[in-house]
């Protein structure tokens, strides 16, 4: 009987680590794996304890808000597929606990994700030398955006993954806080190897070229070596530190070439080939037209699950945004998007689960922790990312990983 409930525990142990391992591959490969956890996990359900720890609810708590909101969506199958995406706030809520491991089998699942992220990124770099050499050329041209897209850079860099730069610069960055996390307790060779590999992930973050990814991989980095030195430091040496820091960085989002035109200036009704639009630009139209949604309907408690899409769409048409109309932007907030869907009772409990996390992992010095939420708060302020599931299985799945590394310590 225990070589048989030992064994269940080895092959639930796998399975997470093939969910974890399978976050950057497509997507039918992670779901495959969700399946096969959500199977041992049944067999270990007798094991969910609640952690006592206010950041452990958030994801529940907001798909029973969500829940709620379907009794008065305007469009209950959207709805409903809504509901669905959402699933994995309770699945790893109630299955990442029945895991029987520790805190160093923890520790690997987290260094296979950081390693699978890093293979990753070097097959991305494989491919795009690969198109340079067999185009004989740099650039292709995307009819779509009539733009010719550099084989190196941004979407086109991580399509060989069919991935959305956003959500592997997000996977990167959080890489690259595993193996920092990992950096104190190696040796010199150790931390020389570790500093190869952050340095080969900060090519792949740059090429990613988002930026509210590079934001927050130098505020991580900060914090990081905040950490470090928390015990020597003063008002000189954080001086110092910000400068080192931040004075990179600004070259680094320079040379980005993030914004082009004139950032803050756009006419809502020009088309896609006015040379003011940007990345800044055009989400500054999203969210006007969004913030338009939140007037018109109820203020308190949104428009309810399933109805975002279709109410921006109508903004997009009364405001004359046409591309907004024709490509369906969603609101590219996570914030904004919780207040037209949830109402002002969804964006704070967001923030309020978002506070508790960040001042949870400054309480215990989790930079781990740190590193997750602060991905949530930054890039959340850009990108809708719990609208898909390359960004809630990423989120949901580490949060709680880390939520009950930090119980077993």
């Amino acid at each position: 009987m225990r070589l048989h409930r030992n064994l269940i525990d080895k092959l639930h142990y796998i399975s997470f680590g093939i969910v974890i391992a399978t976050i950057p591959l497509p997507m039918i490969l992670n779901n495959i794996a969700i399946f096969i956890f959500i199977f041992f996990s049944l067999l270990n359900i007798k094991r969910f304890k609640l952690i006592k720890k206010t950041p452990w609810l958030l994801f529940p708590v907001l798909f029973i808000i969500s829940l709620l909101s379907v009794t008065y969506s305007c469009d209950l199958t959207s709805g409903l597929k809504g509901l669905e995406k959402t699933l994995s706030f309770i699945i790893f809520f109630l299955f990442v606990p029945t895991l029987n491991i520790d805190s160093n089998q923890i520790k690997k699942l987290l260094n296979i994700f950081a390693y699978v992220c890093l293979l990753a990124l070097l097959y991305c770099l494989l491919m795009a030398t690969y198109n340079v050499w067999d185009t004989g050329s740099l650039y292709i041209f995307n009819p779509e955006n009539l733009v010719n897209e550099n084989y190196f850079l941004y979407h086109r860099f991580s399509k060989p993954l069919e991935l959305h730069a956003v959500y592997f610069g997000m996977y990167l960055v959080f890489s690259s806080c595993i193996f920092l996390n990992n950096f104190k307790n190696n040796g010199k060779t150790g931390k020389i190897y570790i500093g190869i590999i952050v340095g080969v992930l900060a090519i792949g973050i740059y090429l990613l070229q988002s930026f509210s990814v590079l934001v927050a991989y130098f505020i991580v980095l900060l914090v990081f070596f905040l950490f470090m030195h928390k015990h020597n430091l003063n008002f000189k040496k954080l001086a110092l530190l910000a400068l080192v820091i931040f004075l990179p960085a600004t070259i680094f989002l320079n040379k980005a070439k993030v914004f082009e035109g004139n950032i803050f200036e756009y006419t809502i009704e020009n088309d896609i080939h006015n040379t003011n639009w940007n990345s800044l630009n055009i989400r500054l139209a999203k969210w006007e037209s969004a913030l338009a949604v939140v007037k018109e309907n109820n203020v308190l408690f949104g428009s309810g699950i399933g109805c975002t899409q279709s109410r921006l769409n109508e903004m997009y048409n009364k405001k004359k945004f046409t591309i907004g109309y024709q490509k369906k932007f969603n609101t590219h907030n996570e914030y904004i998007h919780y207040l037209v869907e949830l109402g002002v009772l969804g964006l704070l409990t967001y923030l309020f689960f978002l506070g508790s996390g960040l001042f949870l992992s400054l309480k215990k010095n989790d930079f781990l922790l740190f590193g997750i939420v602060a991905l949530m708060i930054i890039c959340g302020m850009t990108e809708n990312i719990l609208g898909v599931n390359k960004g809630i299985v990423f989120f949901t799945s580490i949060y709680y990983l880390i939520l009950l590394k930090n119980e077993k310590e």
